[in-house]
């Protein structure tokens, strides 16, 4: 088993997750092998949501009702 540790973090990388396990936020979390944080589902949700927020709101902008299409 190896292990190996993001030194400026100190972060624990799992082999079979490919991923980094750190704490951010005083929460554990998932890191990508790059260093980037993995959003939870939750924040993806959110994402996604304001996402189409504001395309609905261009829709209209624009005089389509985004209900109809």
């Amino acid at each position: 088993m190896v292990i190996r540790y993001h030194t400026a973090q100190g972060w624990l990388w799992s082999q079979q997750l490919e991923l980094y396990l750190g704490i951010a936020q005083n929460k554990l979390r998932f890191f990508t092998a790059e260093g980037e944080l993995v959003p939870t589902p939750e924040e993806v949700a959110y994402q996604q949501k304001q996402r189409g927020d504001h395309l609905a709101a261009k829709l209209q902008e624009l005089g389509i009702d985004p209900d109809s299409i």
